[in-house]
């Protein structure tokens, strides 16, 4: 999610010029301004080549490891008895969660090429690969995880 986050906030001003020529979105429940006209096959097959190059699938990997270490982190403080338990219950979903990771990974398509026309996508996707994208994408794991450290300070 992180990955992700990242991703939109680098790519703010850009979508901001491109969203001033697409057609009229529909709001969803979450605030994301999406298309309403479903997405074509070439429109969904540059949606997932983004999603391959920001690492969603790796950042999907990450997340059951991530979420079982911040639930131990907060409920081992005040039950510390709780450690086998915890650690069978989360060996225990982590394979019902790779069953879903491809389900989770079309989704996030999907959104992408609900909020973004394939035009975005497509430059995006060749933004990705100059040397300043490249770079975008060897940093954002670490840039996200600092900004992460700051903003676990404010909890």
């Amino acid at each position: 999610m992180a990955t992700l986050f990242g991703f939109v906030l680098a790519s703010g001003s850009m979508l901001n010029q491109a969203r001033a020529q697409a057609p009229a979105p529909q709001q969803n429940q979450g605030g994301l301004a999406l298309a309403v006209t479903p997405p074509t096959a070439a429109h969904l097959s540059i949606a997932h080549e983004l999603m391959q190059q920001i690492g969603a699938e790796r950042m999907f990997d990450a997340l059951v490891p991530n979420m079982g270490s911040q639930i131990a982190n907060t409920i081992l403080r005040t039950r510390p008895e709780l450690t086998t338990d915890l650690k069978d219950v989360i060996a225990k979903i982590s394979p019902d969660f790779d069953k879903q990771k491809q389900g989770l990974i079309d989704s996030a398509v999907l959104i992408f090429a609900r909020a973004m026309t394939e035009q975005e996508l497509r430059e995006t996707v060749t933004y990705m690969k100059t040397p300043a994208g490249q770079k975008f994408l060897d940093t954002q794991s670490q840039t996200i995880t600092t900004v992460a450290s700051l903003l676990d300070q404010w909890n």
